[in-house]
This record gives structure tokens, sequence and C-alpha cells, in this order.
């Protein structure tokens, strides 16, 4: 998992995740980071980014729209799946989507998949409608099919 400033991802050793799940769990937030004009233009996403500098790694977007402390309080493995909180994952990778998704319901959580990395990574940013937002699986499902 990167959990870093979003700014810093270049500094990350680049064949160090080749053939690996890597989820990114970063941000881009532009009063923090360095400016980032595809960014900033919506051309691009940030994960789109960092899969683009890690070019050997499996990247999956996910674990960017909870709050790290609801991680150790909120799962939930007695309940069912439509039933746990959401947590939303996006990627080009079918396979490593499946596998950060086990992961997330071992620690007693639902992930909701919103897509690719371009438009699902997108949907998941800061400010976007599911960012930070404590919604079920089941309720997740519902807000983005409407949306």
């Amino acid at each position: 998992m990167i959990a870093i400033p979003f700014g810093k991802f270049r500094a990350l050793p680049a064949h160090a995740f080749d053939g690996k799940v890597v989820i990114d769990a970063g941000n881009y937030y532009p009063e923090r980071d360095v400016k980032f004009p595809e960014l900033d233009n919506d051309e691009s996403t940030s994960s789109e980014l960092v899969a683009s500098h890690l070019k050997g790694a499996r990247l999956v977007k996910g674990f960017n729209t909870i709050y790290f402390k609801h991680l150790a309080t909120q799962g939930d493995t007695s309940r069912p799946l439509e039933e746990r909180r959401a947590i939303f994952i996006a990627g080009d990778d079918s396979k490593a989507k499946e596998i950060v998704a086990r992961l997330i319901e071992e620690i007693g959580f639902a992930a909701v998949d919103t897509g690719f990395l371009h438009e699902g990574g997108r949907s998941q940013q800061p400010g976007t409608a599911v960012y930070n937002k404590e919604v079920t699986a089941k309720e997740a499902s519902a807000f983005l099919s409407t949306d």
C-alpha cells in the first residue's frame, strides 16, 4: 500500500513494485502537493500518474475515501457484505481488484468497484460525492447507479 503525500510519489523506486498488487491510498491536494497541471486540468487522475511511474505494478486505487481511524472501528466481518461500510476501489487490472476486494472483505468492509482508473479514480477524488462518505455497500451501489 502506498500512503504518502501524493506530491512525493516520484520518489518511489519505480521498479520495486514490478508485478506486485499495489493499493494507492493517496489523494492529490493542490494546496499541499506540488501543482500538477494534468490533474488541475482534469486530463488525468492521481492514480494514473502513480501507475505510469510504477509501470510494472498492478495498481488499484483504494482506501483513499475512508478516514484512517474508521479502519480500526467500522469493519465488521459478522455483517453481510451489503450492510458493511463501503471502501471504494478502481483499477485497470481486474484480477488485482479482486485481490484488493478480498482483502477489504477480510477486514470487515465491502469493496465497491467504481471502474477503471481514469473514470473510477476520478470519482474517488477529494470533493467528489463518495469522498469520506460513511455508506454501506448497498447504499453506495444505489448511490453510484444514480450518479
